[in-house]
C-alpha cells in the first residue's frame, strides 16, 4: 500500500503505527490463550496422574515388600525430625507437622491475616540453639534481617550460640 511512496504523510504514519500496535496486541492475546490452554491441559494430566497414584488397591492385599527402617544404635544422638514435604505442599525441614501448624497459627495471629489468606511454601527449623532461648533467637534473627536489609525468608541460620564475654 505504501511501498511505492518515498515519504509518508502524518495520517499515513499514524495508520502504520496503529496497525503495528494492533498486531502486537493480537499476538500477545494469542500467546495468552495458548499459555492458558497448555496450563489447563497440564493441570488435567497432573490431576489424573495424582488420582491414579493415590487410589489404593481394592483387593485389600498387603504390598509385596514393606520398607522397615533400620534400628538406630543406642549410642547415636537423636536427630531432629526432618521431612521434605506434606500433603498440602508446604516443605518442612527440621520441623514436625504439629510445630509447623503452631508456627502458621502464630504468624496468622500476630500479622492479623486470616490463615486461609496466607501461603506458606517452606518452614525450616533452626538446627541448634546453644544457651539461647527461642524468643532471644527470634529477636536476633529479626535484628540481623533488619540491619542487613535481607528479608528473613532469604536468611538461613544454622545455629545460634551464646558467647560468654
Amino acid at each position: 500500500m505504501f511501498a511505492d511512496k518515498e515519504f509518508l504523510t502524518m495520517p499515513e504514519t499514524l495508520l502504520v503505527a496503529v496497525a503495528g500496535i494492533l498486531v502486537v496486541i493480537a499476538e500477545l492475546a494469542l500467546i495468552t490463550v495458548l499459555i492458558l490452554g497448555i496450563s489447563k491441559i497440564m493441570r488435567s494430566i497432573e490431576s489424573k496422574l495424582t488420582d491414579n497414584n493415590s487410589e489404593e488397591p481394592e483387593t485389600g492385599s498387603t504390598p509385596a515388600a514393606a520398607v522397615v527402617p533400620a534400628p538406630v544404635p543406642a549410642a547415636a544422638p537423636a536427630a531432629p525430625a526432618v521431612s521434605y514435604g506434606t500433603a498440602n505442599g508446604i516443605q518442612l525441614i527440621d520441623v514436625d507437622e504439629p510445630t509447623a501448624a503452631v508456627v502458621m497459627a502464630l504468624v496468622s495471629n500476630q500479622s492479623g491475616i486470616p490463615l486461609e489468606r496466607l501461603a506458606f511454601r517452606l518452614i525450616k527449623g533452626i538446627t541448634e540453639l546453644v544457651d539461647v532461648d527461642e524468643r532471644t533467637a527470634a529477636t536476633i534473627m529479626a535484628i540481623v534481617s533488619n540491619e542487613s536489609g535481607i528479608p528473613l525468608n532469604r536468611l538461613n541460620f544454622k545455629s545460634i550460640k551464646k558467647v560468654e564475654e
